[in-house]
């Protein structure tokens, strides 16, 4: 995919500019953008989509690519907001070098490696499947029958990587592969086919990266914290998982700018939440240090907000779901929004449940045989982002901050 540095101006700010100390102050000097209606809301996500997932790609953590959509989204949020920052940790970065390489007998197959996994030897490994599961496979020595990698095979669709701890003692490789290929490795299971795989990786030590952190101070400090991780995989887009939902957060911060709500509103675009939740975890533990950890009343993690119009709506809080489930009856919404106790901090806002506060995650569903096939793949574009579903997220979030943003 072709990438270039986005370099056009706003506010009389260029992204040149936004690289200095100076960044937020020179674009907060414009005016506050104009997004009224839905036909603006769509148009402004499609710029943003084409900014962040056309222009530069993949946008995996401390990458350059990540470093100019951290850029870009903190310019968006400066131009509402008075204060927005980033907020940069370091951490060892993990890189694939080169092709990775998977077949079965002579049939290549194409694979992902998980995102975090070590190295196989140089020479790759060789072995037979071994089935250890229902649809869980791995390479085995062909005469010790010793484990020599792990398989991960995608429900949704083609090949995917997850995310795998590199500082996992004596961890094995794993090679995602889809589920199209399924046929293909049962009979290569059975017939004891020869199996080939090679992926090289290193581990960089001390890498930067950032998250991006606005605020809007109210009139009191108890505050409404929402994250969205702005991170992709390593070879995704990620227009759906998870740019889209970000693009939700910034319209929400454009909104509530001019609803001046009582409530402290804090919205973070965090970096890593796909490479163990660096940003999440660096910016807790910034606000255990200063003392404000305590303020934040409810979180809200926003994660895929566009794979349909039905939320799926997480948490442990049924009068906090109640209002999500009003909101949809009084705007007359018209989509199914599902709801779970399963979970309530989970992934990028696991890191603040020490705030003590009550927290919701949100996904969403409805066109699965559209979205869910791109999951993590690097179809998942611009084009594949429902914009509909931008919209119905972004009434029914904005009517929360609303409803709870009162002190």
């Amino acid at each position: 995919m072709k990438r270039r540095l986005f370099i056009g101006v706003l506010g009389g700010a260029s992204l040149a500019a936004l690289s200095s100390g100076a960044a937020s102050d020179a674009v907060a000097a414009g005016a506050p953008p104009r997004i009224d209606t839905p036909e603006e809301r769509a148009e402004y996500t499609k710029r943003l989509l084409k900014e962040l997932c056309t222009d530069l790609g993949p946008r995996p953590t401390g990458t350059p690519a990540s470093r100019k959509g951290a850029l870009i989204i903190k310019r968006e949020l400066a131009r509402s907001l008075p204060i927005a920052e980033l907020d940069t940790f370091t951490f060892t970065r993990w890189e694939l070098v080169g092709k990775p390489e998977f077949f079965l007998g002579s049939q290549p197959m194409e694979t992902w490696p998980f995102y975090g996994t070590p190295s196989t030897p140089p020479e790759g490994i060789r072995g037979v499947l071994k089935k250890t599961g229902e649809s869980r496979y791995v390479i085995a020595d062909a005469s010790s029958a010793a484990t020599r990698a792990n398989l991960s095979i995608s429900s949704y669709g083609r090949a995917i990587p997850s995310y795998q701890n590199p500082e996992t003692p004596n961890g094995l490789p794993t090679f995602g592969l889809g589920k199209q290929d399924i046929l293909l490795i049962e009979k290569a299971e059975r017939s004891k086919a020869p199996v080939f795989a090679r992926v090289i990786t290193r581990l960089r030590p001390n890498v930067s990266s950032s998250s991006v952190v606005g605020r809007l101070p109210g009139k009191v400090t108890d505050e409404i914290f929402i994250v969205a991780h702005s991170d992709t995989e390593y070879q995704s887009p990620g227009a759906n998982d998870n740019t889209a939902s970000v693009i939700v957060m910034i319209l929400l911060a454009h909104a509530a700018a001019a609803m001046k709500p009582d409530l402290t509103l804090t919205f973070m675009a965090a970096d890593a939440e796909e490479y163990g939740f660096y940003g999440a975890k660096h910016y807790a533990a910034r606000r255990e240090a200063d003392g404000t950890m305590k303020s934040i009343r409810i979180t809200l993690n926003f994660d895929s907000l566009t794979y349909g119009p039905n939320l799926q709506v997480h948490g442990k809080d049924e009068a906090l779901k109640q209002v999500i489930c009003d909101i949809h009856r009084d705007l007359a919404i018209g989509t199914e929004p599902q709801y779970f106790d399963d979970y309530d901090y989970v992934m990028d806002s696991e890191p603040f449940r020490t705030s003590g506060g009550k927290a919701l995650y949100f996904n969403s569903r409805g066109y699965d045989e559209k979205t869910l096939p791109v999951y993590h793949r690097p179809d998942d574009v611009p084009m594949s982002v429902p914009l509909d579903c931008v919209e119905t997220s972004f009434l029914v979030l904005l009517e929360f901050i609303r409803r709870m943003g009162k002190a």
